[in-house]
C-alpha cells in the first residue's frame, strides 16, 4: 500500500484538476504497519507528522482544529497547495482549499497566519460565497449582448428593410427612372444604410455600458464578500485559539501584492486591517478562544486521507472516512 506521504508529496508537480489515473490510499490513524503488539498505538497527530509533507501537516492540523473549534466537522474538507509562487489562495468547488505555496513560504513559522488564511477560505464556504466563474462572466455579457439587440431589433430591422427595399428601388430606377431616379435611390439607400450603422453602434454602446455595470456590480459584492470571509476567518481562527494577530499578520503579506492599497474585486488592504481591529474591540479572542476549547474537548482528532479527486487532502467528517466501516458497526456488532 502506498504510503500519503509518497503520493501528496508530489503535489508540487500537479494542478487542481484530477489527474487521469487517480490513486487509492487509505490512511489507518489509529494503528501503524510497523507496530508490534507492545507498541503502543500512534496518534493520528503522530502518523500525520509521518505521512504527510511538512507544509500538509501544518495545513491539517490547522483546518482540523478549526472546524472542531467551530463545529465544521460535520462534513470532510478537502486542501491543496498550488505550486505557483503566488501570494494568495482561493475556495472553490466542493469545499475545497487551495493555498498557494508562495503564500506559504512567506508566512512560513507563523502558523495563527496561515489559520486565518486557511479560516477565510472556509469562511467564503460556509457563507455560500460561490465566486463567478470566468464563463459564467461571459455568459452574462452574451446575455446583454442578445438583450441590447432585442431592445433595439425594431430599428435595426427597419433600417435594414429599408435598405433593402432602396437597393431593389435603385436598381429599378436605373432600369426605368433614369438619371433622376438612379439620384434619388442611392440617396434613399445610403441613409438607410447609415441608420443601420446607427443603430449597431447604439447597440455597442449600450453593452458597452452595461458590461461596465456587471462589472462594478461584481466587484462591490466581491469586497462585500471578502470583508464578510474575514470576520467569519478572524472568529473561526480565534475560536481554534490561534493568535488574532495572525490575521493583520496575514495582511501585512497580502498588502506587499500590486494594487493591495486600492479597492479592486477585493477591498483595499488597509481597509480590511482597519475592520480586523474593530472585530478584535468587539469580540474578544480570549472569550472565542474558551468557547473553541470547549468544543474541542468534546470532539476526537479528525482522521485524513487522499481525496478521491487523486490530488488534494480530505480531512474527515466527525463520522470517520470509511463508509464500510460504517456499515459494519451498524449492522456487524
Amino acid at each position: 500500500m502506498l504510503k500519503i506521504k509518497t503520493i501528496l508529496g508530489t503535489l508540487a508537480a500537479i494542478t487542481l484538476l484530477p489527474p487521469t489515473n487517480q490513486l487509492s490510499v487509505k490512511a489507518n490513524p489509529t494503528s501503524s504497519e510497523n507496530s508490534t503488539p507492545t507498541e503502543q498505538p500512534k496518534s493520528i497527530y503522530q502518523q500525520a507528522k509521518e505521512e504527510l509533507p511538512e507544509d500538509l501537516y501544518a495545513l491539517y492540523r490547522i483546518l482540523e482544529r478549526i472546524a472542531r473549534a467551530n463545529k465544521l466537522d460535520e462534513k470532510p474538507w478537502r486542501i491543496v497547495i498550488v505550486p505557483k509562487y503566488n501570494i494568495n489562495a482561493f475556495a472553490t468547488d466542493v469545499n475545497l482549499i487551495a493555498i498557494y505555496n508562495g503564500l506559504l513560504d512567506q508566512l512560513a513559522g507563523d502558523a495563527s497566519a496561515i489559520a486565518c488564511v486557511v479560516a477565510h477560505e472556509m469562511g467564503h464556504h460556509t457563507e455560500k460565497h460561490i465566486a463567478l466563474a470566468p464563463v459564467e462572466k461571459v455568459a452574462l455579457i452574451e446575455q446583454i449582448q442578445q438583450e441590447t439587440e432585442q431592445e433595439v431589433l425594431a430599428e435595426k430591422q427597419d433600417a435594414q428593410t429599408e435598405a433593402t427595399g432602396m437597393s431593389i428601388g435603385g436598381s429599378a430606377a436605373r432600369v426605368f427612372g433614369g438619371r433622376a431616379g438612379r439620384v434619388g435611390g442611392a440617396v434613399l439607400g445610403n441613409a438607410s444604410r447609415q441608420r443601420l450603422k446607427a443603430s449597431q453602434e447604439k447597440i455597442n454602446e449600450i453593452v458597452a455600458q452595461k458590461t461596465e455595470e456587471l462589472e462594478q456590480t461584481l466587484a462591490e459584492e466581491g469586497r462585500k464578500r471578502e470583508f464578510e470571509a474575514d470576520e467569519v476567518g478572524y472568529l473561526y481562527s480565534a475560536k481554534a485559539g490561534f493568535e488574532p494577530e495572525g490575521c493583520l499578520r496575514a495582511m501585512k503579506v497580502l498588502g506587499q501584492t500590486p494594487s493591495a492599497e486600492f479597492d479592486t474585486t477585493h477591498p483595499a488592504v488597509p481597509k480590511r486591517i482597519e475592520a480586523l481591529k474593530d472585530l478584535m474591540v468587539k469580540f474578544p479572542a480570549t472569550s472565542l478562544a474558551e468557547e473553541g476549547k470547549a468544543l474541542i474537548s468534546e470532539t476526537k482528532p479528525l482522521t485524513y486521507d487522499l481525496s478521491k479527486d487523486g490530488a488534494s487532502l480530505r480531512v474527515n467528517s466527525s463520522r470517520g472516512g470509511s463508509s464500510a466501516d460504517d456499515v459494519e458497526r451498524l449492522f456487524d456488532n
